[in-house]
C-alpha cells in the first residue's frame, strides 16, 4: 500500500510540472515588450501599447487585494451567446460600465508568442489557464466549424486563433479603452 501511494505522489507531482509555463525568450523574441503591462493593484492591468485595460482575472475568479492575485476558478462558458451575456451581465464590475468582452485584435495582443502552456505573460495574468477565450469578434467566416462556435477563440495554450477539440473550456476576460 505504501508503494502505491507513493507511486501516485510522483505521478502527480510529474503530471503538475507538465503543465508548468515553457518560455524561450533565449530563441524567439518577445512579442510582449518588458513593461507593456502595468499592474494597477486593484484587479486590473493595464496595457500601455494598445491603450486598453483588462482584467487581471478571469470572468468567475476572484481578485485577492492581499496577494494582488485571483482565487477560485474561471467560468466556463460552452456557447459564444453564454459568453457575450456573461461580459454583459459583468460589465459593472470594477466600477465602470465600459467593461466588455474584447474583439479578437484586442485579445491576440495578449498572446506571447514566446510562451506555450499558458502563451500569455503569467507576470500580468498571473492565473491565467492554458484553455481557449471567446472574443465578441463573430465567426463570419466559419474559421471555427464547431457547433456553438458562433465567435473568434485564442486558445492561450498555444497562442492559436481558434479551435479544433470541441471538448476545451472556454472562458471571458474583460477589457475596457483607457479613458
Amino acid at each position: 500500500m505504501k508503494t502505491l501511494t507513493a507511486i501516485a505522489c510522483a505521478m502527480s507531482l510529474v503530471s503538475v510540472g507538465a503543465f508548468a509555463q515553457t518560455c524561450k525568450f533565449d530563441s524567439i523574441e518577445r512579442t510582449q515588450p518588458i513593461g507593456q503591462y502595468f499592474d494597477n493593484k486593484d484587479g486590473t492591468v493595464t496595457d500601455i501599447v494598445n491603450g486598453l485595460i483588462w482584467t487581471k482575472c478571469s470572468v468567475g475568479e476572484v481578485y485577492d487585494e492581499a496577494v494582488n492575485s485571483c482565487t477560485g476558478e474561471a467560468t466556463h462558458l460552452a456557447t459564444w451567446k453564454e459568453a457575450l451575456n456573461t461580459a454583459h451581465d459583468n460589465k459593472q464590475q470594477l466600477g465602470a460600465a465600459d467593461w466588455r468582452l474584447p474583439n479578437i485584435k484586442e485579445l491576440s495582443t495578449l498572446v506571447e508568442r514566446a510562451c506555450v502552456a499558458p502563451s500569455i505573460s503569467l507576470t500580468a495574468f498571473p492565473t491565467t489557464p492554458s484553455a481557449v477565450y471567446w472574443s465578441n469578434t463573430p465567426d463570419a467566416k466559419n474559421i471555427n466549424p464547431i457547433a456553438g462556435v458562433n465567435g473568434l477563440v485564442i486558445d492561450f495554450s498555444n497562442g492559436a486563433e481558434f479551435v479544433k477539440d470541441v471538448n476545451r473550456h472556454r472562458h471571458i476576460r474583460l477589457v475596457r479603452p483607457i479613458n
